[in-house]
Formats: C-alpha cells, sequence, structure tokens
C-alpha cells in the first residue's frame, strides 16, 4: 500500500475512534453536584438530553436538561406544553450565562413567536430552579409539581443566540423546528 493511502486508512480509523468516543449519552451521566437520576433520555435533535425522576405517588417531577456544545452566546431552555406539540403556550425553563459571567435560570410561560422569553408564572408550581454552564455544556435543574394528568408531556426544548445580553429568536432550521415531542415520566417511553 502507497504511503498516501495508509495516511488516509490512518486518519479514518483514528477520526471513527475520536468521533465514536465523544458521542454523548445519557446513560452512566455523572453530574457534577452529585445529582442522580433515574431515567433518561437522549432527545433526537439538538445535541440535548433530559434526565428525571418521578414520584407518581405526589406527581413531582425532578429533572435536569442538559445541552451540550453550548457557548457563552446562547441560551437553552426546556418545556412542558399541556396544550400540544408546539412552542406556543409551552412553560419553559430557561437558562444562559450574563456578561457579567453568572448563570441565570428562570421560568417563561410561551405566549407568542416572537418572543424574548420573558420571565413569568408557570401554570404549575416549581421549585429548586437552578443551572450550571461547564465545559461547553448548560444544564437546567428544577423540581416540578405537576398534576396527575400530566405523566405523559409534550415537551419541547431549544436553544438559540444572546443578543444584548438577553435570550433573542432561535434559528429556523429542521431541528430547531422539530425538537419536540412526548415523554412517559412513569415508562420513559418517548416520542
Amino acid at each position: 500500500m502507497n504511503k498516501p493511502l495508509q495516511l488516509a486508512v490512518f486518519a479514518s480509523i483514528l477520526i471513527s475512534l475520536c468521533c465514536s468516543s465523544r458521542a454523548q449519552t445519557c446513560q452512566n451521566y455523572k453530574f457534577s453536584n452529585q445529582n442522580t437520576y433515574a431515567k433518561c433520555v437522549d432527545l433526537p435533535v439538538l445535541n440535548s438530553f433530559l434526565h428525571w425522576n418521578y414520584t407518581a405517588s405526589s406527581f413531582q417531577l425532578d429533572l435536569a436538561f442538559r445541552h451540550v456544545g453550548a457557548t457563552a452566546s446562547e441560551w437553552v431552555a426546556w418545556a412542558i406544553n399541556p396544550l400540544g406539540l408546539k412552542m406556543l403556550g409551552s412553560q419553559a425553563l430557561v437558562a444562559y450565562q450574563r456578561p457579567d459571567g453568572t448563570f441565570y435560570a428562570y421560568a417563561s410561560p410561551i405566549d407568542g413567536y416572537d418572543t424574548a422569553l420573558p420571565e413569568g408564572r408557570l401554570s404549575f408550581s416549581f421549585s429548586k430552579l437552578s443551572g450550571t454552564f461547564e465545559k461547553g455544556e448548560m444544564t437546567i435543574f428544577a423540581s416540578l409539581q405537576l398534576t396527575g394528568d400530566l405523566v405523559t408531556i409534550n415537551q419541547v426544548w431549544q436553544n438559540g443566540p444572546l443578543k444584548g445580553g438577553t435570550p433573542a429568536i432561535h434559528a429556523s432550521s429542521v431541528d430547531h423546528l422539530t425538537s419536540f415531542g412526548t415523554l412517559n415520566l412513569v415508562t420513559g417511553a418517548a416520542i
């Protein structure tokens, strides 16, 4: 085999090994804050993952939403939409790094398509809302108090740019327009 061909084969093997070892999944992920979750799902688009514990007797959902490949110039969000598989009506948890370097997590009900994700009240109560931005990964943590009719949820997740230090409208790529699905909190079945 000639030398250029050998180098090409070697480079291909090296790239495939590198990329396959760097591909993330939610299984066996260790959170730096030592939180543990019984269930997780690799979301199909936008390099995102959802980890959760659900207590059916009290309808309590403890979650961690992760977005990998994040930068300090973007925001991330995860939401439940009691109205359907769409952005409008979503009850969102949003997070981003402020210009002063602090990480900010808050709630935002989505009532329009031109939203700047303003802070507001959700249709369900929540606590322990926080977030982290470490090693190119943004994570939102929260505990949600749901109702018995929200065992299978419509979930929506998103990321977008910051403009002037606040969230701006996300891209209109196929991935951004298809970042939704249903999730059964008890079985873990995701569609």
